[in-house]
């Protein structure tokens, strides 16, 4: 793996974001994290196309939804790997999530969302 590789993970609970982070960090990966759906949306207008991953909740505070993070990150980069974490929406990811993305309903092991994460970025890079 390049040694930059760049995750947004937007979290609002500090301890899951914490871990999330400290996991990723060990298995390679530079984390930034937003504790919103519009912190996200602003990183992502910032600089999008420099992540090569998302791992968001969908159950954010404010107007925007981890739903609406990954479709924006979308926009921007129509490739991007995307790993929905939640605890409640979770019935709503057929509908609502963005095509070839995975979800992880918590209460999940941290592990799990590295492994994900890996696989999506894996995924996406033999298939370009």
């Amino acid at each position: 793996m390049p040694p930059s590789v760049l995750v947004l993970v937007v979290e609002d609970d500090d301890i899951i974001g914490s871990s999330l982070e400290a996991a990723l960090t060990d298995g390679g990966f530079t984390v930034i994290l937003a504790d919103s759906g519009e912190k996200a949306i602003t990183m992502l207008d910032a600089d999008g196309s420099n992540y090569a991953a998302l791992v968001t909740d969908i159950n954010l505070p404010g107007q925007v939804s981890g739903w609406d993070v990954a479709k924006h990150a979308r926009e921007i980069n129509d490739t991007l790997p995307v790993l929905y974490v939640s605890g409640a929406s979770a019935h709503e990811w057929a509908s609502k999530g963005v095509p070839k993305s995975l979800l992880i309903p918590k209460p999940f092991a941290i592990a799990q969302a590295v492994i994900a994460v890996s696989t999506l970025i894996n995924a996406e890079t033999t298939a370009t």
